[in-house]
């Protein structure tokens, strides 16, 4: 009996798992979904479509030289690149990062060696005027008074 592949591709965040080994050597691009798990060496650049949830492991004896784009990646190895990660980058005390990061989180365990600059980008949803809040006055008509044992108490002017 033939077996037939799937009609659509996996959902985000689905179990789809790429596995590069041990002693593996790659010389190229890699564009990847779901999770990809290295223990060999990259020497190109990694990348995956944002907001997705893909995630990158780079376990400790792996390599990668260039540069990544993931919604999370964790690193345990080296890697001597730049870092685009939406949600987070977490590196681990094993791990060696040399590259600029730009990511929602950054997580960096004592003992792990991270050079280079690192530029926070959250999703930020507005927040309504002061004014709108209920039981909430303006700014300008507010005066801090300090209240019994030295607690600072909003006043109305």
């Amino acid at each position: 009996m033939k077996k037939s592949l799937p009609e659509k591709p996996a959902a985000p965040g689905s179990d789809e798992v790429g596995l590069l080994g041990l002693e593996s050597n790659f010389k190229g691009n890699i564009r990847f979904r779901g999770t990809l798990r290295l223990d060999g060496t990259v020497e190109g650049n990694i990348s995956s479509e944002e907001g997705t949830g893909t995630m990158l492991v780079i376990n400790q004896r792996a390599q990668v030289n260039g540069n990544i784009i993931a919604d999370s990646v964790l690193i345990s190895g080296k890697v001597t690149g730049n870092v685009k990660a939406t949600e987070r980058v977490e590196i681990y005390r094993t791990g060696l990062l040399k590259g600029d990061v730009i990511t929602g989180d950054l997580m960096v365990q004592g003992g792990a060696e991270f050079q280079g600059q690192c530029h926070m980008k959250k999703k930020t949803v507005e927040a309504p005027p002061v004014e709108a809040l209920p039981g909430v006055a303006p700014a300008k008509d507010v005066k801090r008074v300090v209240g019994k044992k030295g607690e600072a108490t909003p006043s109305s002017a």
